[in-house]
């Protein structure tokens, strides 16, 4: 295609997307017709005025590549722009930049006029352009959305924020509080990889809190780097972009750092040609997968497998022993990951009752379709994932490169695919799930793998077919690509909101002084949230109970784990606490109108009402989202409580 050619068919795709964008920002906002409304307006009318002067009435577009700019000026101009508009995001709060859509359609403005300007002062096709513009600004704003979680505050910045470095703690549990506690029942392998801070006597919120950052950065970046490896030599792109956009989608899940860690392994370790070696590597990352989660168990056995049906042609060979060691992969991968769950189960010093909760809590079939919690919906969400690779699959028998696979290898890539999608569909529905795409991480692994080695030709074809031309990127395809992962970036909106250490202080120094006015009292305390504070040392004195986390309480709750709610009322009704931190009080109904509404009212009628008939808030700090309560019938107490923390 030549350039005059390559732009006309850019300047289509992007005007299309430009006109979807607005289209659809100006319906989502129909009735909150603000200036931002209004500016969108002139911009779809201008957009679709440029369509028909440019397209529609034939006017030549040789004009165009008289536009002479320096490359480095224009280069400057975008990176201003960029970091303009980044501030805009994170510091600024009106219509345009607090819609979804609005964030994306100034992303994709930028990148497209980027794109255009640079397209007379380099050889690079636009298409290039707008991908390397685009996907470096989605990786900039998934950066920023990391700053706020890098703070020395020692309060939790989130709902299970602070439960994540207690959980981590637990590896070191004797030497940090003095006794031996169960380790953690949810997760074992995310928390044992944030526990290195603490194997290094490392005690500072802030560098756990950095380090935490770090692992998704990096974990994600490792992955991103061997799926480029794989693809390529197929592909005339600069690798670190690839990098960037294939670390993207892994975070459209987002893929958690502790399971990347079984990808990782068996991408190292697999060769088709020597299975006992990728054996071997499958058993280590089902060791890993087997202390993740139960749907991970599949995952490397599976994954390896994948990669032979990609790799290793059919051919004349017999089926039986075709598929002899990705089965054995297979089956060894899970028996190995079970047994692993079943030692870690035994060395944990919990339970065995308490790590079936997953299968125990109810479904919420809602959450299927665009709802309160997630905006897309999960299968809306999911589609569209999707649907980037399934055009360019589409696009490449239109090229003529329609994959070349045995009937066999289809059918055993599309079982994969479809076990993990089923089973990814159906952990989101469960209670606690559906709020992103987090928990179809596996499929989405299998689906950058597959798709992405069909689409590139990264795979073996069978000898009888001709081998695989190297793909044309500059199509509508590649803009769904570069567009659908930065979506999902902007969908998660973050505020740069700061706090200072030093601000929050008064109030853990409050609290420290009701808690030594408790001392004399018959009971320990219980922290179900802010255990945090306990671990950094910035409360002193109290001793940890190992029991009814709030995280750890919440999923029984949700797995309606009647043993363990029973002994929770049962200590809460014998008033076995002199005192207990907690979250907030609030106790109304919210149902499905609301994000998580099921999820809260899980918690308000199974722990939080039972709690409030026998305890009695006392203090409360944080406005409100931190509170001790006392048991009642203590007038006394409470009143010396209140003139400490009034």
């Amino acid at each position: 295609m030549k350039k005059l050619s390559i732009l006309e068919s850019f300047l289509k795709s992007s005007l299309s997307l430009l006109v979807v964008l607005s289209a659809g920002y100006l319906i989502e906002n129909m009735h909150f017709r603000g200036r931002s409304f209004w500016a969108v307006a002139g911009l779809l009318i201008i957009l679709i005025a440029s369509g028909v002067w440019l397209f529609g009435m034939g006017h030549s577009l040789e004009k165009c590549k008289q536009w002479k700019f320096p490359a480095w000026l224009v280069w400057l101009g975008i990176s201003v722009l960029a970091v303009a508009l980044l501030a805009l995001f994170f510091t600024q709060s009106f219509q345009l930049i607090d819609s979804v859509l609005g964030r994306l359609l100034l992303s994709c403005v930028l990148a497209v006029a980027g794109a255009l300007l640079l397209n007379a002062t380099q050889q690079r096709s636009a298409y290039l352009n707008f991908a390397i513009i685009l996907l470096c600004f989605g990786a900039l704003y998934r950066l920023g959305v990391f700053i706020p979680q890098i703070q020395a505050t020692p309060f939790s910045l989130g709902w299970s924020e602070g439960s994540r470095y207690y959980n981590a703690s637990l590896f070191l549990s004797e030497s940090i509080y003095g006794e031996q506690l169960p380790l953690p029942v949810l997760h074992p392998s995310r928390y044992l990889m944030q526990a290195l801070p603490f194997f290094l006597g490392i005690r500072s919120i802030l560098v756990h809190r950095l380090w935490q950052v770090l692992l998704w950065i990096g974990m994600t970046a490792w992955g991103a780097v061997l799926f480029a490896k794989r693809f390529r030599g197929k592909l005339a792109l600069p690798f670190w972009l690839l990098v960037i956009g294939i670390a993207l989608f892994f975070f459209q899940g987002a893929v958690y750092f502790h399971l990347m860690v079984c990808v990782i392994l068996v991408l190292l370790g697999y060769r088709k040609d020597t299975p006992w070696r990728t054996l071997l590597f499958v058993l280590l990352a089902s060791v890993w997968a087997g202390i993740s989660r139960v749907n991970w168990m599949p995952v490397p056995g599976l994954l390896a497998a994948a990669l032979y049906l990609l790799d290793e042609p059919v051919d004349a060979k017999n089926w039986t022993k075709y598929v002899q060691f990705p089965v054995l992969w297979a089956v060894a991968g899970v028996g190995t990951a079970w047994l692993s769950q079943q030692v870690y189960i035994r060395l944990s010093g919990n339970d065995p009752a308490l790590f079936g909760s997953a299968f125990s809590s109810e479904l919420l079939w809602s959450r299927l379709w665009p709802n309160a919690t997630f905006s897309l919906g999960i299968i809306l969400a999911i589609l569209l994932v999707c649907l980037p690779g399934s055009v360019l699959l589409w696009e490449t028998r239109h090229q003529s490169r329609k994959p070349a696979l045995h009937e066999l290898r289809w059918l055993g890539l599309v079982a994969i695919l479809l076990a993990f999608l089923g089973g990814g569909i159906l952990v989101s529905l469960k209670i606690g799930g559906g709020g992103d795409l987090h928990n179809l991480d596996a499929f989405l692994v299998f689906w950058a793998l597959i798709a992405g080695s069909l689409i590139t030709g990264a795979y073996t074809p069978e000898q009888t077919q001709p081998a695989v031309s190297p793909l044309n990127f500059e199509s509508f395809g590649w803009i769904l690509a570069m567009v659908v992962p930065v979506f999902f970036m902007v969908m998660q909106g973050a505020h740069w909101g700061f706090i200072s250490r030093e601000a929050q202080m008064p109030e853990v120094q409050q609290m420290q002084a009701v808690l030594d006015l408790l001392k004399d009292q018959p009971g320990e305390v219980l922290f179900i949230a802010d255990r945090q504070l306990i671990t950094f040392r910035e409360i002193a004195g109290v001793r940890i109970e190992p029991d009814y986390e709030k995280v750890f309480l919440m999923e029984m709750a949700m797995g309606n784990n009647k043993p363990y709610l029973q002994g929770f009322y049962h200590q809460i009704s014998s008033h076995a606490y002199k005192a207990i931190i907690t979250d907030t009080l609030y106790t109304g109904k919210q149902g499905q109108t609301h994000a998580f509404g099921d999820e809260n009212d899980i918690w308000v009628f199974k722990v939080l009402i039972p709690m409030l008939e026998e305890y009695e808030p006392a203090a409360s700090w944080q406005d409100g989202r931190v509170n001790l309560l006392i048991p009642k019938g203590q007038p006394e107490i409470l009143k010396a409580i209140q003139q400490l923390a009034p």
